[in-house]
């Protein structure tokens, strides 16, 4: 895998097609053909109440601060803020234009039209497009190309409901062939406008312009799909690696634990001392506790980064730096290396091979299901139990984890509600499950 690449973040893996370096289905095919035990399966939908982030920069705040609630971890200070890669990172080179073809999964050309309209399409575009729907044995389905200038002039919300049923159907029927490329590996940013998520600098405005028709909303982000559509159109290899840079922008939160004289500095030590770590942060914690106050404010601030363990202090807010090595590897650092490695002094590397990681999160830890701790591990998985995306629980709804294997992908911090956003794929039938490591 190359260190500069082009790619889009936000499945549970990387890969490369057309040239380029982007999300493959790869490592979500392997862990879809590991469907987890029936323990994995009586998971409760957990719902929790967050604020979204959102920000530019590297990383620079962009909303006021919000205070959450006081529990056995004290009181947090949240700032939201989003990164994107160093342009280093990020290659000019975007491969050749593919079409862009629709996979729907078993269904007659009637059911096709049917559906089509019932995403909102007028009649007759529906018509147009089954007419030159066409299936193949191996398909089981019906792939359908459409005309450039009616994905163009799709509404915003009759294309999030299109393209979120193809995001949904990523795999040809009885096959491990990924389909509907485009809309399961969008472009995803928690937002509210295309301005917001490319800025008004970086990009011209010509460009902006370009992508505005194609973006649409879905559960609290943005999505952008059809780069396809777009990038032939831009004949600047630097306007094109701009405009990637901030497509691959990802929200996360500054956090900072509020120490006040009601503090105890006991009950944070047990909290965040979590995985033998309670003498090492004592100290720390006692000397914010004596520290002088700003004017007239009555507690100090400390960031969490510092009392997190080495392998999620090292990585947070930043993107991997793969190596000759890396590139002799079948995966890269992923959701469930991070959150399997959370406590430990060095990352295992075994952890990267899907099997493994599985077997140690059925046998290592066990379910809890309320008064979840610092390093409980968080699984989400789909109706039928198949694990898409594993994330770490620090306090207070917040989740440390790394949406991807790509480089471009880096490590943040979350409130709970974003990933529902992030991963809308699933969002319609996700299970959620805490699992604890037995040691702990």
């Amino acid at each position: 895998m190359s260190g500069t690449p082009v790619g889009k973040v936000g499945q549970p893996d990387g890969g490369a097609r057309a040239g380029r370096i982007t999300v493959s289905r790869r490592w979500l095919l392997t862990l879809s053909a590991l469907v987890l035990a029936p323990w994995i399966v009586v998971a409760i939908v957990m719902s929790r109440n967050a604020t979204a982030p959102e920000g530019a920069g590297a990383p620079v705040a962009a909303a006021p601060t919000v205070v959450g609630r006081v529990g056995p971890w004290g009181q947090l200070v949240t700032t939201p803020v989003a990164i994107s890669p160093p342009i280093e990172y990020v290659s000019r080179q975007w491969g050749e234009v593919q079409p862009s073809v629709w996979y729907f999964p078993a269904m007659t050309g009637d059911e096709l039209e049917t559906r089509l309209v019932s995403f909102g399409l007028p009649r007759e575009d529906a018509a147009r497009l089954r007419a030159g729907a066409r299936s193949s044995e191996r398909a089981r389905g019906l792939l359908v190309t459409p005309d450039p200038e009616l994905v163009r002039t799709l509404s915003p919300d009759v294309r999030a409901r299109i393209y979120s049923a193809l995001g949904r159907a990523a795999v040809m029927a009885d096959t491990d062939v990924p389909v509907n490329f485009d809309q399961m590996g969008a472009y995803r940013y928690a937002g509210t406008s295309v301005d917001e998520w490319l800025g008004t600098t970086m990009v011209s405005a010509e460009t902006r312009q370009l992508v505005a028709p194609y973006v649409y909303p879905h559960n609290g982000f943005l999505f952008f799909a059809d780069i396809e559509r777009v990038r032939s159109r831009i004949t600047d290899p630097d306007e094109l690696q701009r405009l990637a840079k901030r497509l691959l922008r990802q929200s996360t939160l500054l956090v900072r634990l509020q120490v006040s004289d009601r503090s105890s500095i006991d009950e944070l030590v047990e909290y965040w001392g979590r995985g033998g770590r309670r003498t090492d942060l004592r100290p720390l914690l006692e000397s914010v506790e004596r520290g002088t106050t700003a004017g007239d404010v009555p507690y100090r601030l400390i960031d969490i980064s510092h009392l997190l363990p080495p392998i999620a202090r090292q990585h947070l807010y930043r993107y991997p730096r793969p190596t000759v090595a890396d590139m002799q590897r079948s995966n890269l650092a992923n959701c469930l290396w991070t959150a399997l490695n959370f406590f430990n002094e060095a990352p295992d590397d075994r952890y990267l091979e899907p099997q493994y990681a599985m077997e140690r999160l059925k046998t290592d830890y066990f379910l809890v299901q309320d008064g979840f701790q610092l390093g409980d591990v968080v699984a989400f998985s789909d109706a039928r139990g198949v694990l898409f995306h594993a994330a770490v629980y620090l306090a207070d709804d917040l989740l440390f984890s790394k949406n991807g294997t790509s480089p471009l992908a880096p490590w943040t911090i979350l409130p709970f509600d974003h990933f529902k956003g992030h991963y809308a794929e699933y969002a319609d039938d996700w299970r959620v499950t805490y699992h604890r490591r037995k040691d702990m």
